[in-house]
């Protein structure tokens, strides 16, 4: 599952009823073949993914309040339920930065009733 893909899935596993009290921007960062990045803005129960280009940051600034980064094929593994993303995160597969309790937001609004994301 390339990247772009990944993105379209999680599209369509939003659930805003599960994100109306969540303001945050993510940067999913996806390594790898047919990887890519994507700020992803949740406010007011609605979700917008938009590609990001890493290599326009140049004045150090975060771009997000939380950054997930992760190789495609361990996020293949995660979205299908055969890897858990709090294990992913505890052996470094996941890598996590910014304010950890805004990726465990991420489980009710993409992965409610599948492995923890977080």
């Amino acid at each position: 599952m390339i990247a772009q893909e990944t993105i379209e899935e999680l599209r369509k596993r939003f659930k805003p009823e599960n994100a109306r009290n969540l303001s945050a921007t993510y940067l999913i960062n996806i390594n790898g073949k047919g990887g890519g990045a994507w700020l992803t803005t949740i406010s007011e129960g609605k979700c917008e993914f938009i590609e990001h280009d890493l290599s326009a940051e140049g004045n150090g600034d975060a771009p997000a309040d939380c950054m997930i980064s992760v190789d495609a094929e361990d996020l293949e593994l995660i979205m299908t339920g055969k890897l858990s993303a709090m294990t992913a995160a505890l052996s470094g597969i996941l890598a996590i930065e910014g304010e950890l309790g805004l990726a465990m937001q991420l489980v009710p609004i993409f992965f409610e009733g599948q492995a923890p994301f977080i």
